[in-house]
């Protein structure tokens, strides 16, 4: 004989259960934002030169085809604690655009070698490549750059449970400060994203200046800052890497 009890559980049970359906059902979809994705390769000596004409000859028209593709952007590197020799950024509205442009890719008509066989023959050049995704938090600023201009990555470690103050920081204080005419004639562009995919790191700072002296310039401005203090507080470690874009392998 089952007791009174144990039904009145299950039905509570039930009804919880329930209720919790509907509060999931509920819930607003994310927030899209625009994604991309840093692939940085370390080719096998004297195989540079090879992988960059394999990108130019197959891999950019491929790219170009694909619409869910917003842009692709090929560095090579001036300065960095770790040596790369190059870094393809591909720039997507969000991820389930980039399953789209994946799809893409995959159905491509079979006149040549499948994106697949290409991605094989770049690994075939390399020695191992390295890949990581952030969403951008800042409004997406990717205006155009004066040719040879230096694109640099800051890679951000925070204190956990910090993340809300250094956004906060970085959306409110700083973005409009790097906006200033003074300071917008150092930094010709920023912006600030948070890694979904990285090995340790938790935001990404971008930024475009014309030469290594503007980047100097713009550290020892933002060192001098009013509210520096509190955004380097809860910083824990940083990586800071100054790349310059390849000519002719940009897509839109």
């Amino acid at each position: 004989m089952i007791r009174a009890s144990t039904l009145l559980a299950a039905a509570c049970a039930l009804t919880l259960a329930g209720a919790g359906s509907q509060r999931l059902a509920a819930q607003p979809r994310a927030e899209s934002r625009e994604v991309r994705q840093l692939v940085t390769f370390r080719f096998l000596p004297g195989q540079t030169r090879a992988a960059l004409d394999l990108y130019r000859a197959s891999l950019v028209p491929i790219y170009r085809a694909v619409g869910e593709i917003r842009t692709v952007r090929m560095f090579g590197e001036v300065e960095s604690p770790e040596p790369l020799d190059l870094m393809v950024v591909t720039h997507y509205a969000d991820m389930a655009a980039m399953d789209r442009a994946n799809r893409a890719l995959r159905a491509l008509p079979p006149d040549g070698p499948s994106i697949g066989q290409l991605y094989r023959q770049v690994a075939d050049l390399s020695l191992g490549h390295h890949d990581q995704f952030v969403e951008v938090i800042s409004p997406p600023n990717f205006a155009p750059t004066p040719d040879g201009a230096l694109e640099v990555l800051e890679f951000v470690r925070v204190r956990a449970t910090a993340g809300g103050l250094f956004e906060r920081q970085m959306l409110e204080v700083v973005h409009p400060w790097e906006q200033e005419p003074p300071l917008r004639e150092v930094v010709l562009r920023s912006e600030t994203s948070r890694f979904l995919v990285a090995d340790g790191w938790d935001y990404l700072r971008t930024y475009a200046v014309r030469d290594l002296a503007a980047w100097q310039a713009y550290a020892t401005a933002r060192a001098r800052h009013p509210a520096s203090s509190t955004a380097q507080s809860v910083i824990e470690q940083r990586k800071t890497m100054i790349l310059r874009e390849i000519p002719n392998l940009r897509v839109r």
